[in-house]
């Protein structure tokens, strides 16, 4: 008796551990399918690359986010306001909205890197991933304009990475999810500005 269950506690850890290293695999495969390609230059660099500089327009347009959409993945979200905490390194999140992080510059039609995030999770950005190429994203303002934005490319980058702050030039957008087996990482999906009435 004591034999068999010796062996059945040996296969039950065997077990374990085969399933623990099948884990292991199975999360690096759905990381490799569901993350962007990891940055190897400041994000204010990459994100500059293919970016038209244009001219000063000739009316400055801006306002702050308060409505945040991309209809080809039927996400329509408040927009709240983000601070960043520099005592603990933190930035404040909802469980249900995304933040429009106050120290970037407003949504506007002359320049800067407007920076929107949230929790990747249902009901917030848990199918950001899933944006495509050419896909819209449109923020409407608090003073009524609605800025429609074209999705060009996502970045994989460390919570420690503040080079986005960095970017000067053409209007952009930045929206930001975590991603990583264990949310380790953050995700930057970087969209040019297309128009604004």
């Amino acid at each position: 008796m004591k034999k068999s269950y010796a062996v059945l506690l040996a296969g039950f850890f065997i077990l374990l551990v085969g399933v623990g290293l099948g884990f292991n695999q199975f999360m690096s495969y759905w990381h490799s399918k569901h993350v962007a390609k990891v940055l190897t230059v400041p994000f204010s660099t990459a994100a500059s690359t293919g970016v038209n500089p244009v001219a000063a327009p000739a009316q400055l347009i801006s306002g702050k986010p308060v409505r945040f959409q991309i209809p080809a993945l039927h996400l329509d979200l408040s927009v709240i306001d983000g601070h960043y905490n520099e005592t603990d390194k933190t930035w404040t999140l909802s469980k249900d909205k995304v933040q429009y992080a106050v120290s970037t510059p407003l949504a506007n039609n002359a320049a800067g890197n407007t920076f929107i995030y949230g929790h990747n999770r249902a009901g917030v950005f848990k199918t950001l991933y899933q944006v495509k190429p050419g896909d819209e994203a449109v923020v409407t303002t608090d003073n009524g304009h609605v800025f429609t934005y074209k999705f060009k490319a996502v970045y994989e980058t460390t919570p420690s990475d503040q080079s986005l702050f960095e970017y000067q030039g053409a209007p952009i957008m930045t929206v930001q999810t975590c991603s990583g087996i264990w949310y380790q990482n953050r995700q930057l999906f970087t969209f040019t500005l297309e128009k604004v009435v």
